[in-house]
């Protein structure tokens, strides 16, 4: 069951998100043109005290605004040890669909509904600077997460729960975030959220940093793997870190990188690679590349 305060944001949302099939529908019939004045000489998103909202380079709505400006992204997973994504170079587009816009005003982030002028305003939004494959957003508001996902038509669908912290792992699969599962947490438990089938497939006390769908690795003291058993695996095998993508585990042991399938013991591929101050790993169809402090060091083939 929800909170008051959770049910109030669901409502809230709902109130929002439901029409607006109909708006952009009804605005999509109607000659912009003819209603709203292009003063805007380059499409600036933010230009003379307004926010203009064009999509397609069709403008469909502006705001008035002294003290607006573009989203700047948060990361917060530093404060934990999960293996997140540090490279996202893409610059957040605040225009989520025809009849969905976001951005800054003053301290808040405003869920803007182009053409009804209703916001929902968040405190942070997480995205990773990358795309993700279920296009996800991560709002936060009073210290609790939300996971909003925009779909192929542009219609906003708010996920269940409210967290104290949720991220996407990092999953990078030809070049795309895999967020079907994502990390979460509530109070003192640790879960993996399925978002396709909108529940935990995993509960623990212990801090989850990264999974697939064999094992998962928590941290506590020390990083563990275990599988959903909860059968600790590779725990006589003295390493520093653990890492997971696709069937593949890495662990690293001081400069060796010890790389093993899912479904074996035996040691897939082991390379020696340098001190470094991250490191990534990133499946394609050929290989797996290994990049060390965001630079390619070495391709793993496969097959």
């Amino acid at each position: 069951m929800y909170d008051k305060k959770t049910l109030i944001v669901i409502i809230i949302l709902l109130v929002i998100f439901v029409p607006l099939a109909f708006i952009g529908t009804y605005r999509h019939f109607t000659n912009n043109e003819d209603i709203i004045g292009d003063d805007n000489p380059n499409h600036e998103f933010i230009y003379n005290d307004k926010v203009y909202f064009y999509y397609n380079n069709e403008l469909l709505g502006t705001y008035d605004c002294s003290n607006c400006s573009n989203v700047v992204t948060t990361i917060d997973d530093t404060e934990y040890h999960t293996n997140y994504y540090r490279n996202g170079t893409d610059e957040f587009n605040p225009i989520l669909s025809r009849t969905m816009a976001v951005f800054r005003e003053g301290d808040k982030i405003n869920f803007y509904a182009i053409g009804t002028n209703m916001t929902v305003q968040y405190d942070a939004i997480k995205n990773y600077n990358v795309a993700n494959s279920n296009n996800l957003l991560m709002v936060q508001r009073d210290n609790l997460w939300q996971i909003i996902r925009v779909d192929s038509s542009g219609a906003i669908n708010v996920l269940d729960g409210s967290y104290d912290y949720v991220a996407i792992p990092n999953h990078m699969e030809n070049n795309i975030l895999n967020s079907d599962y994502l990390i979460t947490k509530s109070g003192d438990n640790w879960q993996i959220f399925d978002v396709n089938n909108n529940t935990n497939i995993i509960t623990t006390n212990r801090e989850i940093v990264d999974f697939n769908d064999y094992y998962y690795i928590t941290y506590d003291n020390g990083y563990q793997l275990f599988d959903y058993n909860n059968v600790e695996v590779f725990a006589n095998i003295v390493k520093n870190d653990i890492r997971i993508l696709d069937n593949y585990v890495f662990l690293i042991r001081d400069n060796l990188l010890l790389v093993y399938e899912n479904d074996s013991t035996n040691i897939f591929s082991n390379v020696t690679i340098p001190t470094y101050q991250i490191i990534d790993f990133s499946l394609n169809d050929t290989s797996i590349d290994i990049m060390i402090d965001g630079n390619l060091y070495q391709s793993i083939a496969l097959g």
